[in-house]
């Protein structure tokens, strides 16, 4: 692929603007959700929202990777933009909880398309020298809309109509569309005659789903314990077995195991999941933790997460620039020491804590949390072969996504276990039944706890929560010292230019030009 920087600069821009709808979608939607309950009804359904947004994007990211590397970026990064805009109208008409979740689940698979294409289009077509800068400036569009989201969908509910949450998307998507349809020149392989490991994908989407679900579910929906989330996993195990089964097989496998065979590809995908745990478990516990334990509200939990948000882009910026410099391995140990760190100063909190003292640490786990994001994406990117950039740049996005689900999942089972036991065993010494205080083992209930028991009651279950996140971010620690063991494996290799033009080359190569 080669064009001249004008040509490029319209590319970027479209890149950079379709990615930032997909990702400000998952965070908009949050703060009109009780609008949309009020209007269309559905309360039981609402968690569902998010859930089947979040399982179609990550089970569809690997498989489009590959098909990508196989028939080409451009008609799947468009046709992945084309669903999520139309999902986007859609869920814009919804009439009722059921048709908005089910068009989520078509926004899901437009996003998922478009996520890993963005990474492998920004590495083949980005000059090698400002790889690096390119690379932190779209992960920053991460953060950026995490920290915009909320707010942009307060304002469009309160002044315009929830509708216009996903209608947003439709002008700016076909914006990007436009663009990208004109100015995207695209090479072609015209030698191959790829063959679609069809089995491959299908067990790679059960796989997924099932699993996923069972986590989403476990201890929210049915206890840990029970048959459907036991059957989930069971049915999810099997799956996996018979999907690795089918790629040892495969001509074409969707994840082709010998990438992994690379230590810095392999250690970063593990760093990678690891990071999603620590970054996912972070931004479902601090807001319950300050609004919860620390007695605040909405807004502090903003002004807590606000900083450290902004600290993912100066951690993304830092290593960007320090690329060059540290090997993977180096940049790797330094991320997963400032998030771990981060981490275990949370663990000591008092339930007194200075507000600015929390902020200090929010910007410490951010930047480590950030540091990681370019590093893992060009560390496998560089090392992957030129035939497999998009199944690469998806095994980054799609390990950091399961890492997010798998820590939450693990996170909630622990903080919600430990308040259990916790609020039995101070409610028997306050003389209250433990079956008047079974709703408040659950942290979203406390939250709304205020003014409805006694003051004593309520210190003490302000206690028990305080306590039980510091357990939970044992967790988050534990995952932060298995990411420094998982760093001293992935050898001294570090970002290497000539090896970055060498790919590039490569790839135009083994490409016959033409007009996509």
């Amino acid at each position: 692929m080669a064009m001249n920087d004008k040509r490029l600069s319209w590319v970027m821009g479209a890149l950079l603007l379709s990615l930032f709808l997909s990702s400000l979608d998952q965070t908009i939607v949050s703060t009109a959700l009780p609008t949309i309950v009020e209007k269309l009804g559905g309360f039981e359904q609402i968690s569902w929202v998010f859930t089947v947004y979040m399982l179609t994007s990550t089970a569809i990211m690997p498989i489009v990777g590959k098909l990508s590397d196989m028939y080409g970026r451009k008609r799947f990064y468009a046709a992945g933009l084309l669903t999520f805009i139309i999902g986007s109208a859609l869920c814009g008409l919804a009439q009722d909880m059921t048709q908005l979740i089910v068009f989520r689940g078509i926004q899901g698979l437009g996003a998922g398309c478009m996520m890993p294409i963005t990474f492998t289009l920004l590495f083949t077509l980005m000059p090698p020298e400002r790889a690096g800068r390119f690379q932190a400036m779209f992960m920053g569009v991460f953060a950026l809309s995490s920290i915009v989201g909320p707010s942009v969908g307060a304002f469009i509910t309160t002044w315009m109509s929830w509708r216009w949450n996903f209608y947003i998307n439709l002008p700016l998507g076909l914006i990007a569309l436009f663009i990208l349809m004109g100015a995207l020149v695209e090479s072609k392989d015209t030698t191959r005659k790829p063959k679609v490991d069809y089995a491959g994908a299908w067990w790679l989407v059960f796989t997924t789903v099932l699993t996923l679900l069972a986590l989403k579910m476990g201890g929210v929906d049915y206890p840990w314990a029970s048959w459907p989330i036991l059957g989930l996993l069971a049915a999810g195990a099997c799956g996996l077995a018979l999907f690795l089964y089918t790629e040892t097989k495969a001509e074409e496998p969707i994840v082709p195991f010998e990438l992994f065979r690379n230590r810095t590809i392999a250690g970063s995908s593990l760093a990678t999941f690891l990071q999603g745990m620590i970054m996912f478990g972070s931004l479902l516990y601090v807001p319950i933790f300050i609004q919860g334990g620390l007695g605040g509200d909405v807004g502090d939990a903003g002004n807590a997460l606000t900083p450290m948000m902004f600290s993912v882009m100066i951690g993304m910026a830092i290593s960007g620039f320090l690329m060059r410099f540290l090997s993977w391995r180096m940049s790797t140990l330094l991320s997963m020491l400032l998030a771990g760190s981060g981490a275990y100063i949370i663990t000591l909190l008092p339930l007194d804590v200075n507000q600015w003292a929390l902020r200090a640490d929010m910007l410490l786990l951010g930047i480590g949390i950030g540091f990681l994001m370019p590093i893992s994406q060009m560390a496998i990117m560089t090392n992957a072969p030129a035939r497999y950039q998009g199944v690469a740049s998806s095994t980054v996005t799609f390990f950091r996504s399961v890492g997010g689900v798998f820590g939450s999942a693990i996170m909630a089972a622990i903080v919600n276990r430990h308040m259990t036991s916790t609020i039995e065993r101070e409610g028997a010494t306050l003389g209250i039944p433990p079956e008047k205080l079974e709703a408040f083992t659950n942290p979203q209930v406390l939250l709304h706890a205020e003014g409805q028991v006694p003051e004593a009651v309520m210190t003490m279950l302000k206690h028990a929560l305080g306590d039980a996140v510091h357990v939970g971010f044992w967790l988050l620690v534990g995952a932060s010292l298995l990411g420094l063991i998982v760093s001293l494996f992935m050898g001294g290799a570090r970002f290497d230019l000539e090896k970055h033009k060498q790919i590039q080359a490569a790839k135009q190569t083994q490409e016959a030009p033409s007009a996509g």
